[in-house]
């Protein structure tokens, strides 16, 4: 009831015992061994602070040899990085070995480029990898500085861009405006359902094995602005509010990969040529988490802003104004730049309506008395144009024009496509290719498993529970705390439901497993929402 707290027990972090030592790699002249995360601690639980893996130097039986060579290089082979390019990019000014040994020993240096030339926006973020559990930008895994000796000239806006050699295009858009797409919601379901979709539909990634529900992957709860505007929405889930939702979008770049032969960064090359031979998790889990899951194949670069007005559903059914006629105020006092008068006659709405409406939303719109909170997230800009647009305040064209073209010179990326890093494994730099691919794969999925946040127990009061290394925390709704989000004055609430972690997978039957999921992490209750998403996954046998 009301004003009672419901403690939550504290739950220590376990982990495996160690597994035995692997036999001595006959090409690392290494063993390995390692331990997994069993459960995860929890409300003020002890923690784990083991690494997880151990490595030690050891000898292989001398009737063993190493079988395992670099694929043989018919250019010049860099010294250290073990890089294998042309022989005309020796002694052209570029690092084009990543370790300058093509640029040792000339007695003439030949410039590939003639002029000076920039690097475009945001090249060495789209180099890197990215975790899809949480969003964020890992270790470099692609070479975007490696040209191949090429200086044709790409003039965006009177400056002279580069091509590096893994793109294959990299275009200027002029896509975009600073006019809304605005939707209205009538309750806290339809509007959930609907922003989910909004957001995963700009991010397509690929498992290369099927993981159902892109929902669970992809938010970054470790981004203040993303964990704070989710606590703020989910405290009105057991009320009765109406949402008005509005996005703005510009679109700077568009970047797209070469579909093959890429050339990797050289400290992610020779750390998947460390690897061992034969499977341990925990040094093939360590390339996931230095290098992220995924590299990013095609990607928009720009910037969006998105705010969300929550509305007191009955102060404003007393009035005369429906859900649509104060979208539509809201949508035309931002196209006329907050000047009301005259807007009436476009919106539909008799006599001066829109300017009592927005008379009754106040300027900033805590202060409406229809308007219980506004919350907003800002991709792209620089800090003082985002400091602006987040505050609790309806934006003006100026203040988007200024975030606009700080948008130019401060990307984002709005919408991407993503693979596996283990695509990136290519019979070009490496002799075991199926073996290494096939390890990598099969740890992206035992990765995947380990570090879900569906290990955690369900917090209380629609809190959100995140998987953080070896800790769950809860991000609980604004109005509730304490480690579990069990401290709150609230009387009892709706709580949605959220799924259990996958079961195990069946035996193959022609060449296909499945796995199925329950939706009790927790169930729904008092007429909470239910589970979004598949409850029975299939994917194919490796």
């Amino acid at each position: 009831s009301s004003g009672e707290v419901a403690f939550v027990e504290p739950v220590d972090c376990v982990q495996s015992e160690w597994t035995s030592w692997t036999r001595c790699d006959v090409c690392q002249k290494k063993r390995y061994r390692h331990n997994k995360l069993i459960q995860p601690s929890q409300f003020g639980g002890v923690p784990c602070h083991v690494q997880g893996k151990e490595v030690e130097t050891c000898s292989p039986a001398s009737r063993y040899d190493c079988k395992l060579e670099v694929p043989l290089c018919e250019g010049f082979l860099c010294s250290s990085t073990g890089r294998c390019v042309p022989v005309g990019l020796r002694c052209n000014g570029d690092d084009d070995c990543g370790d300058l040994s093509d640029e040792k020993g000339c007695q003439k240096v030949k410039k590939a480029c003639k002029e000076e030339v920039q690097e475009y926006y945001g090249i060495e973020n789209l180099a890197k990898g990215i975790n899809i559990l949480n969003s964020n930008l890992e270790g470099v895994v692609i070479d975007n500085r490696y040209y191949a000796g090429s200086c044709l000239p790409h003039y965006i806006q009177d400056a002279r861009f580069r091509k590096p050699y893994n793109l294959q295009q990299y275009t200027l858009e002029t896509k975009g405006s600073y006019d809304f797409k605005l939707q209205s919601f009538e309750s806290y379901s339809e509007y959930i359902d609907y922003t989910l979709k909004e957001r995963t539909s700009k991010t397509t990634v690929s498992m290369g094995f099927a993981v159902p529900g892109v929902f669970e992957f992809g938010f970054n709860y470790a981004d203040s602005k993303y964990s704070k505007s989710e606590k703020k929405i989910r405290s009105f889930s057991e009320k009765k509010n109406s949402f008005v939702w509005a996005k703005a979008e510009l679109e700077l770049a568009r970047y797209v990969l070469k579909s093959e032969d890429l050339m990797l960064h050289p400290e992610f090359l020779q750390r998947l040529r460390a690897l061992p031979q034969s499977y341990d998790y925990g040094e093939y889990r360590q390339i996931y988490r230095d290098y992220g899951t995924h590299y990013i194949t095609e990607a928009t670069l720009g910037g969006d802003y998105d705010y969300t007005i929550v509305l007191d559903k009955q102060k404003l059914e007393k009035t005369d104004y429906s859900l649509e006629a104060y979208k539509n105020c809201v949508q035309f006092s931002r196209k006329v730049g907050a000047n009301i008068l005259g807007v009436y006659v476009s919106v539909g709405i008799e006599g001066g309506g829109c300017v009592g409406l927005l008379n009754e939303m106040g300027e900033d719109t805590v202060e409406g008395s229809m308007a219980e909170d506004f919350v907003s997230i800002v991709r792209g800009g620089d800090s003082e144009s985002i400091t602006a647009l987040a505050a609790q305040r309806l934006p003006t064209p100026q203040l988007m024009r200024l975030w606009g073209e700080a948008v130019h010179y401060n990307p984002d990326f709005i919408r991407s496509t993503t693979r596996p890093i283990y695509e990136l494994v290519t019979s070009r730099d490496f002799s075991n290719t199926n073996s290494l691919k096939k390890n990598l794969r099969r740890a992206l999925a035992d990765y995947l498993e380990e570090n879900s946040s569906c290990r955690c127990a369900p917090c209380r009061n629609n809190g959100r529970a995140v998987l953080k290394g070896t800790r769950c925390e809860c991000l609980c709704p604004t109005g509730y705390s304490g480690l579990g989000c069990e401290i709150t004055q609230r009387p009892d609430i709706a709580i949605d439901g959220n799924w259990s972690c996958w079961g195990s997978w069946s035996p193959c039957m022609g060449r296909t497993k499945t796995r199925s999921r329950e939706c009790n992490n927790p169930a729904p209750s008092n007429g909470g929402m239910p589970c979004r998403g598949l409850q029975e996954d299939t994917s194919d046998c490796f």
